[in-house]
């Protein structure tokens, strides 16, 4: 009987040892799962950071672009524009006895056209129009 308890003993402390390990394990496992969590978050983060600076750099290039197209179309349209308005004015259109500013988009830079005279002839001058075809304005 003595040896059963002896052996009773032993493994009670085995027990004891192993319930001891594996809430040290459970401990572990737990502040492993909180580590892991605030990494992911971390990274999450930081991912969401990078896909903002995504937005913002395609965003940028779309508006560059859009910039971009409206010059050129502004300048496309200013070299057509100014041989329509030439015609109209001598033809006795309303850009004849009218002055009217223009403005280049994305610049704000404004250009005054002058008004038309009549010649000796009492046929209307072609009015004198400045075109600045610089992409920068």
């Amino acid at each position: 009987m003595v040896g059963l308890t002896i052996l009773l003993q032993i493994l009670h402390d085995e027990i004891s040892t192993l319930q001891l390990e594996l809430g040290q394990i459970e401990e572990r496992n737990q502040l492993l799962q909180k580590d892991n969590a605030k990494l992911l978050q971390r990274w999450l983060d930081a991912k969401q950071v990078e896909a903002n600076k995504m937005n913002e750099a395609n965003e940028f290039y779309e508006t560059m672009r859009s910039q971009h197209h409206s010059v050129l179309n502004w300048r496309n349209g200013a070299s057509g524009d100014a041989s329509g308005t030439s015609e109209r004015a001598q033809n006795g259109g309303p850009e004849s006895t009218q002055s009217a500013s223009t403005s280049m988009p994305g610049k704000g830079v404004e250009k005054e056209e002058s008004r038309s005279t009549t010649g000796k002839d009492q046929l209307p001058s072609p009015s004198n129009k400045t075109v600045d075809l610089t992409p920068n304005g």
